[in-house]
């Protein structure tokens, strides 16, 4: 504290300012408060007039996105001229002249629109010197472009509606208090409906210590399994719905090409992807919440999950989605003032929790049994201990073992 109180001074001074006591303390807080970023996704409840809007909206982006694409690639094809994100903001206006209906999209959707087209050269450039497979960025067809955003401006809640800039009131289903300063307000089609995620800036929400730590062993037979023993079950929501799958993918290749019977097939087929997706995430986000309300540190592998997905197990590894689990976790524990360690999982499953012998055995033996000091417990449960202590080792904390 008096480190920073001094950092203070030394700038002050420099600047020629003065600043009171009490000015002193506030500045030190604010150094000291971290802001995090946080999304809010809600339904929208759309009239065929306002879904209309959104729709006309969504396809005169989606042509601003395909004509400023085409801008640069002959630009610089023909002329070799690098056409920048700038100068093409400087277009609108006249785009609008020449465009009448450009006029009825607030300004920063369109401003948005070349700043995400610019954000994909960007990564394509980024990926290009990192010698990576890099793809040029693409255009986008109607089911391709989904949404449009209000940067700063052009939109306002009031109770249980919506206010968006050139489009109107729209009906929207709040269920839970939006806290800390909306930034962003993007509005996203999803098959057919329609959603609105608000991205906020806030501070975080620390829960109450509760001084326990726990290791974590994810898998395929459970989705995890706890170093207190506890196992969580694997739903396989992409398995169990596989027959669906199969009755509504048959139906789509069955339809002809471009008929109304086609259209409604693929539309069936989304909505049960949809559904699954819905399930997982519904899932995860349980799980990841009890873990972070449970305990104050949480040990988790370093998998390399790219390299498992494309291994014999690739189904099995793409359904219980690791990462997108590991993501949400980690946003968790981050906004509530707990900790998360990465750990090495080589050799968990195979050294002895209890007195460090290596057992080894194979995937197929589930069974831990250590002929060393007679320990004989679940495989993953041994294999959470042993994460659990490396994660100790790692930090110099002071939670019991649960």
């Amino acid at each position: 504290m008096e480190r920073i109180c001094s950092i203070i001074e030394d700038e002050t001074q420099k600047s020629g300012k003065l600043l009171c006591a009490s000015n002193h303390s506030n500045l030190v807080e604010l150094i000291m408060t971290k802001t995090i970023i946080k999304a809010y996704k809600f339904r929208l409840q759309t009239s065929k007039a306002v879904e209309a809007k959104l729709e006309n909206t969504l396809n005169l982006c989606r042509e601003l996105y395909n004509s400023a694409l085409r801008e640069r690639k002959d630009a610089w094809t023909i002329n070799r001229i690098n056409v920048n994100r700038f100068d093409q903001d400087k277009q609108l206006p006249e785009i609008k002249k020449t465009n009448p209906e450009y006029k009825d999209i607030h300004s920063q959707v369109l401003q948005d629109v070349l700043k995400r087209l610019d954000k994909s050269f960007q990564s394509f450039f980024r990926r290009v010197k990192q010698g990576v497979k890099a793809g040029f960025p693409r255009f986008k067809g109607k089911n391709w472009f989904d949404s449009f955003c209000y940067a700063q401006s052009g939109f306002s809640i009031s109770g249980s509606h919506l206010t968006l800039s050139k489009i109107g009131k729209v009906k929207i289903k709040l269920s839970r208090s939006v806290i800390g300063k909306i930034k962003t307000c993007t509005i996203k089609k999803e098959i057919d409906k329609w959603f609105v995620i608000f991205t906020v800036e806030t501070l975080p929400e620390p829960l109450d210590k509760t001084g326990e730590s726990v290791g974590l062993d994810v898998g395929i037979s459970a989705f995890a399994t706890l170093s207190d023993g506890t196992q969580i079950d694997n739903f396989k929501y992409y398995e169990s719905t596989q027959k669906k799958l199969r009755i509504a993918q048959r139906r789509v290749s069955r339809r002809k090409k471009g008929s109304n019977q086609r259209r409604k097939a693929v539309l069936q087929l989304k909505k049960i992807h949809r559904k699954i997706r819905n399930q997982r995430n519904d899932f995860q986000h349980k799980v990841s919440t009890y873990l972070v309300k449970t305990y104050d540190l949480i040990t988790i592998e370093k998998l390399n999950i790219l390299g498992m997905s494309r291994g014999i197990l690739s189904k099995q590894v793409n359904d219980v989605a690791w990462n997108s689990f590991f993501q949400k976790l980690r946003y968790k524990v981050e906004n509530t003032g707990k900790k998360s360690i990465e750990v090495n999982p080589n050799g968990t499953s195979q050294i002895c929790s209890s007195c460090g012998e290596i057992v080894k055995k194979d995937l197929s033996v589930r069974v831990h049994h250590c002929h060393h000091c007679n320990l004989t417990i679940d495989r993953d449960e041994n294999a959470a201990l042993n994460i659990l202590r490396l994660g100790l080792s790692l930090k110099d904390v002071t939670y019991s073992v649960g």
